[in-house]
């Protein structure tokens, strides 16, 4: 029987199990937060701070960050966009580094570009990062510290380098220019209407970028990089005090700026009146409306334990209210696509109450005043008590997860930190004093005082509302009186107060008949275990120590959507994706997410072309969790029609506008041309969506998620195999075996035989060329030819890197990649594809295709392959000490039959990769390929 409890805010009842564990005193909020005692901090006589901290995750790594207190923000208007561009240039020539002397020195140690080595810039602050440096060898450690050393204040900022640089950027600017980025710029423009956030968009002005003297730059550099307004950040696997004492030493002497400009916050305007803006662009692919509440942010010198606290609230009550909006989203019609709801930091001197939602173009202003009335629910009546309690709970459960951790974080993330604070003055007091503290606040935290605060967020002055939107014919859009007509109506509505929901009973209510391991056998290279179970589940365990309190699964058969017809396809395609919002047993969505609260665990089934399954994840303590899910999933699966409706209503308005982004105009393209055109090749568009079907679902999802004689699950992780095994006899073992032996179907999808090009023009508001060009052919799957191949790939992108971005100023980047695979059949393919000027675009395409022909003509470049090397074995060495590595090795051990190499055997491998053997790879399969090359360019006039 199921017995659901209803909670309205005025109800006595309470869940109190929490409040009373955690019943201890809490720390007095007048006090400062303090600063993590791991970390050791300073500040030298020329002001530059920094932050310094042992950490073994990764293991014999280091990262690196320079962090610089200005942006955007600081430019006067001919500097606008060279905040932007000076990050450009740190990578262009230094005091102790010319020219590319950073990246030349850092990759032949196997730090990469682009994934170890970057930057960004936003309005207030400048970041710069080395990750994953190695920390075996002193003198790199030395070298990254002298890298950031010339960042600070030695930039060269050559004038040659800054205008082959000018390229890149505007090249920068076209690829970001999509149409919703453009609605977003607007958007803020009128939240930060009549301040100086809303003139500075970062990536500046054109006409500067493509013209200013090298002076202003200088300038700009010599005012603003200065050590008052950095830090040095660094954590890893060193001696910190060492590393402190090299800090000293070698940063002591920059001088401090004399006569240095102030730093300035700037404020963000009040507004009296609501600021209200529709703003639509040609390629926007979404419909959102956007109501923002202005207040002042808490003064960096007030952020104490009450600021703490503070932030527990707001958090608290932001994930209620988003919990309330997926409700909303389950049933029925549901009146938008996606909500969102916080309260937080914005801006230096700027906080926000944001609720946001994105809309149906059916039904507009009916989806605001549905959104609206959720949120005004929530301030005219307050939360309940029991949803409070159980925020609580999945917050603290969260903390706890990663206190249990704490002596696996990632040193990036740690350093994220410590910028923050530095930044900020954001607190960072470490994962212990967290993890106490909020025990000790939370039971304090009342139902009755979050109400009182949230209520504070909604103010009569101070509003940003804005709606944008695509400019399609036909579509009809409120105007800006009606939209401040729904909000007054819905502050006047009649409603009821939010009743809460509780299915009592547990997931699983009676235990299942478990099976028996009735098979037992070691996987030593992986240092794993196999149980065939009684139903002929295989089953693999890996225990590793990786991360503390994590583990992760997955489980898969063979078949796959290649099994069904082309009329299922649409349905097949996105079973796995309707189906967690069916829930599970007597479980709807929302109730099981409630039921799960408190606890980190997550199981969801997948349907591939070739194979089916599930994936997830569970703390130590939730492993039981993760194999009830698991259980539930192939013996009760749960199926809601209305639910169905509800997304399916959902994904159709989503996809309504899609078609107006040249971006996703492309990827289609590139879909159909890669594979001939071929029927199976299902667009995710408005016609794939009116064709799903409930039924078909339904019956695909029975077909595949059943039968555990065909799956093989895998759990590797923090896990005890001896405690796991009478609770995998349990749940695994009982799921039915109906000894199905079956496989994949090769439908014949394939590449076009002959060499195929399809060249097409657009409209576009911003004019580019994207090009995409795909070569392909038989191949042997060996791992040997999937490592070759991955090594041209890594060639390639260094040279284009090389040529095309920083010679040619062609473009902000080229990507490439490649694969080698042995199902359906044995192939290889290898992909480039990049967006330029139009003007350049048939010269660059030319180079992609010159510098394929010279690796095998002109022959390797013995720096580029030790340097592929280097970054093949780092990259490796990390990777074994990552859960997810292990599951994806084991996995193709089963499904490829593909035995991973040792180690040392690996190693071995890679190093002997010769300048010859590459080329001659190259030659083989790279001469005379066949390709496919999609090119689309503007129809308008180029800008």
């Amino acid at each position: 029987m199921k017995l659901i409890r209803r909670i309205c805010l005025g109800s006595a009842l309470m869940l109190s199990s929490t409040s009373m564990l955690l019943a201890q005193k809490a720390p007095a909020l007048d006090g400062n937060v303090p600063m993590d005692p791991k970390v050791r901090t300073g500040k030298l006589a020329n002001g530059l701070s920094y932050y310094v901290r042992h950490n073994e995750e990764p293991k014999d790594r280091a990262s690196f960050y320079i962090v610089q207190n200005v942006g955007a923000i600081l430019e006067n208007d001919n500097q606008n966009g060279l905040a932007h561009f000076l990050e450009h240039m740190a990578f262009n020539g230094t005091k102790n580094f010319p020219g590319k002397g950073v990246l030349n020195y850092l990759e032949k140690y196997g730090v990469a570009f682009g994934r170890n080595i970057n930057a960004y810039t936003s309005t207030d602050e400048t970041v710069y990062n080395l990750s994953d440096v190695p920390t075996s060898n002193e003198n790199v450690l030395d070298s990254a510290l002298l890298v950031l050393h010339d960042w600070s204040n030695y930039l060269s900022l050559d004038g040659k380098e800054i205008d082959n640089e000018r390229g890149v950027i505007h090249e920068e600017w076209r690829t970001r220019r999509s149409g919703n980025n453009r609605v977003r710029l607007e958007k803020n423009k009128l939240i930060y209407k009549g301040s100086k956030y809303a003139e500075r968009d970062v990536i500046g002005d054109l006409n500067v970028i493509d013209n200013f003297d090298h002076k202003v730059i200088r300038d700009f550099y010599h005012d603003w990089y200065r050590t008052d307004l950095q830090a040095i950040v660094v954590v890893g696997d060193f001696d910190a005090e060492k590393i402190e004492a090299k800090i000293k030493k070698m940063f002591a002497h920059i001088p401090a700026v004399e006569n240095p400009k102030t730093r300035k916050y700037f404020e963000v305007p009040t507004n009296k009146e609501p600021i209200v803006g529709i703003i639509t662009d040609p390629e926007a692919s979404r419909i959102n409306f956007d109501i923002i509440y202005k207040h002042q942010a808490t003064p960096l010198a007030e952020k104490n334990m009450a600021y703490y606290r503070g932030l527990l609230i707001s958090d608290l009550h932001s994930s209620i209210l988003r919990n309330r909006f997926n409700e909303l989203l389950q049933k029925g019609n549901a009146p938008f696509i996606n909500g969102f709801a916080a309260y937080y930091n914005r801006e230096v001197r700027m906080d926000v109450y944001h609720n946001s939602i994105t809309l149906k173009e059916d039904n507009i202003l009916g989806g605001i005043e549905s959104m609206l009335s959720e949120t005004e629910k929530a301030n005219r009546f307050g939360v309940v008590a029991t949803e409070l309690e159980r925020a609580k709970k999945a917050m603290l459960s969260r903390m706890e997860k990663q206190y249990k951790e704490r002596n696996k974080q990632n040193n990036d993330r740690l350093a994220g930190e410590y910028q923050r604070n530095f930044l900020s003055n954001e607190p960072a007091p470490g994962i212990e004093f967290e993890f106490e503290a909020m025990k000790k606040l939370l039971p304090g935290i009342t139902a009755e005082e979050v109400n009182a605060i949230a209520k504070t967020w909604i103010t009569d002055d101070n509003v940003v509302i804005t709606l944008t939107a695509p400019e399609k014919e036909g579509l009809k859009l409120p105007s800006k009186e009606e939209l401040l007509a729904v909000v007054t109506k819905v502050k006047q509505k009649k409603l009821k107060p939010y009743v809460d929901e509780v299915i009592t009973e547990p997931l699983i209510a009676e235990l299942p008949k478990a099976g028996k391991i009735v098979k037992e056998s070691n996987l030593d290279v992986y240092g794993a275990k196999e149980w065939t179970l009684s139903n002929g589940a295989k089953v693999i365990v890996k225990t590793t120590d990786f991360m503390e309190n994590q583990i992760l699964f997955q489980a898969f058969s063979e078949g796959g959507q290649s099994l069904y017809d082309i009329k299922d396809l649409p349905s097949a395609g996105l079973t796995a994706g309707f189906a967690p919002s069916f829930g599970i047993g007597n479980f709807d969505q929302t109730s099981l997410k409630k039921l799960l609260t408190g606890k980190e665990v997550r199981v969801s089934p997948y349907i591939g072309e070739l194979t089916e399954g599930l994936s997830g994840n569970s703390s130590i303590q939730d492993f039981e969790t993760l194999l009830q899910l698991a259980h539930m999933y192939f013996e009760n699966p749960r199926f809601d029609e209305e639910a169905f409706n509800a997304l399916k209503g959902r994904y159709r308005a989503f996809v309504a506008n899609m078609g107006a982004d040249v971006n996703k105009v492309f990827r289609d393209s590139v879909s159909l041309t890669s594979t001939d055109h071929n029927a199976r090749t299902i667009l995710f568009d408005t016609k794939m969506i009116d064709q799903l079907d409930f039924e078909t679902m339904k019956r695909v999802y029975k077909d595949r998620i059943a039968d555990a004689s065909d799956f093989t699950f895998i759990f590797v992780g923090n896990i005890d195999a001896e405690k796991a095994k009478p609770m995998i006899e349990t749940y695994l073992g009982s799921i039915k075996d109906i000894d199905r032996k079956e496989t994949w179907k090769d439908t014949g999808v394939n590449f076009p035989k002959k060499d195929t090009y399809n060249h097409f023009s657009r409209e576009m508001k911003t004019p580019k060329t994207t090009i995409h060009i795909d070569f392909h052919g038989d191949i042997k799957y060996t791992k040997e030819n999937s490592i070759m191949m991955d090594m041209v790939t890594k060639l390639l992108s260094k040279r284009y890197i090389d040529v095309i971005r920083e010679k040619e100023g062609g473009s902000y980047g080229v990507g490439v990649w490649a694969s080698v695979d042995k199902f359906p059949r044995q192939e290889y393919k290898l992909s480039i594809q990049f967006d330029t000027d139009p003007a350049k675009a048939d010269k660059l395409k030319g180079i992609v295709y010159s510098e394929i022909q010279d690796l095998f003509t002109k022959g390797v470049k013995l720096d580029d392959l030790n340097e592929a090397k280097k970054n093949f074995i780092k990259e490796r060495q990390e990777n074994l000490r990552k859960n997810t590595y292990w599951v994806n090795a084991i996995n193709k051990h089963y499904t490829y039959n593909d035995l991973m190499m040792k180690p040392e055997v690996f190693e071995k491998m890679i190093n002997s990769i010769s300048k010859e053997k590459v080329e001659k790879f190259a030659k083989k399969y790279l001469a005379k390929p066949t390709k496919t090359e999609v090119v689309m360019s503007p129809k308008n006039k180029e800008i």
